[in-house]
């Protein structure tokens, strides 16, 4: 016999059967599916801040009193304290973080010593962002590889620098690379994969593509994350600074081009770089693989390094470059922001008032592959 029951979450006019264990197992199951209606509706969100390029002025360039150990201390403490206001669950740095040069001594080793020193002070500056959880993502610039001269500034190899860099950051993912450990690295969580990019180690101007394949490879059958934020410290296309395209991944155009199309095929959206001292938003089209679908360069070396002018973009082969947005002579950095399938992307920069207020601001929504 079946009679009419009208409860609360239940359709009414529908005729269920008056068995007490069938009913409550139904209610059960169209409870689970409300709260996961309502858990997709407000999904929690996940930020993201970037930086880098927090390194001293040159001994020889004009001195600035925040300047110690090689790097720019006050705003390096500042971006830290940004880091927590924005209770940020991933922080990404671009490189550059100490300026070795031949004042730190005459012997190899003293130039070892000297970025040692250097990076050990990051680390201790930072040290309340490891300690609340954040995880820290650094890659290295070229002042964590070379020493310069005042009249020279070709730079020179500082001895056992990889080895440095990997004993200082022990923390960072270890899977890289064969001898690239935690100079290149990626790391996933929630709906994130960050892809670090070593610039530097045995070559210049070059990442390892094989080993960036292989894990965009990975995420597409295994991770399944639908944002990928790639970043190194050189921008992949000139920004008009003083560094022209032989001083950046543009050295070696189809190789560039290679990356770059692996990126945007795999849903990349951004790459995050440094190595100019000003902040610049590019969205890149075209090019000599036709790519459908633009891409976005986000230079933004602002966080304690002596500023750098700018120029209009040099030709680069037939991509087509858009200036989006440019701001000289200022610190700062980038917010990012997750929620659901949608990212935003904010610029950040100091004021007089030593407060940092957004600057400019883009959206885009992932590619779910």
């Amino acid at each position: 016999m079946r009679q009419r029951c009208i409860i609360s979450g239940l359709i009414p006019g529908t005729v269920y059967p008056s068995n007490r264990a069938l009913l409550t197992r139904k209610l059960a199951i169209f409870a689970a599916i409300l709260i996961g209606l309502c858990l997709s509706g407000h999904a929690e969100r996940l930020r993201i801040v970037v930086a880098g390029d927090g390194r001293s002025e040159y001994p020889w360039g004009d001195e600035r009193p925040e300047d110690a150990d090689g790097l720019n201390q006050t705003i390096n403490r500042e971006i830290c304290n940004a880091v927590k206001q924005e209770k940020a669950n991933i922080f990404l740095w671009t490189g550059d973080i100490v300026n070795v040069t031949d004042r730190a001594g005459d012997k190899p080793e003293d130039k070892t010593y000297f970025l040692r020193n250097g990076l050990n002070k990051w680390h201790e500056i930072m040290g309340e962002l490891y300690d609340s959880g954040v995880k820290v993502l650094p890659v290295r610039g070229n002042h964590e590889v070379e020493w310069k001269t005042e009249k020279d500034k070709t730079g020179y190899e500082i001895a056992n620098a990889a080895a440095t860099w990997k004993d200082v950051f022990r923390d960072l993912p270890d899977n890289g690379p064969k001898g690239e450990e935690k100079l290149s690295f990626w790391y996933a969580t929630d709906s994130v994969l960050c892809i670090g990019l070593d610039q530097y180690e045995n070559r210049r101007h070059l990442i390892n593509q094989t080993w960036l394949e292989d894990v965009l490879n990975r995420n597409r059958q295994e991770l399944k994350k639908p944002f990928i934020f790639a970043f190194g410290h050189e921008p992949a296309f000139a920004t008009g600074s003083t560094h022209v395209g032989d001083e950046i991944l543009a050295a070696h155009p189809h190789i560039r081009d290679h990356m770059w199309k692996t990126l945007r095929e795999a849903g990349a959206h951004v790459y995050f770089c440094g190595h100019d001292h000003f902040y610049d938003h590019m969205k890149v089209d075209g090019g000599p693989t036709n790519l459908a679908g633009e891409m976005h360069q986000v230079s933004a070396g602002i966080a304690g390094a002596p500023f750098y002018s700018h120029a209009d973009y040099p030709q680069d082969e037939d991509w087509v470059l858009t200036r989006v947005k440019h701001t000289d002579f200022v610190y700062g950095y980038v917010l990012v922001t997750i929620e659901g399938n949608a990212a935003k992307i904010e610029f950040k920069a100091r004021n007089l008032d030593g407060q940092y207020k957004t600057r400019e601001s883009f959206n885009f929504i992932a590619n779910r592959r």
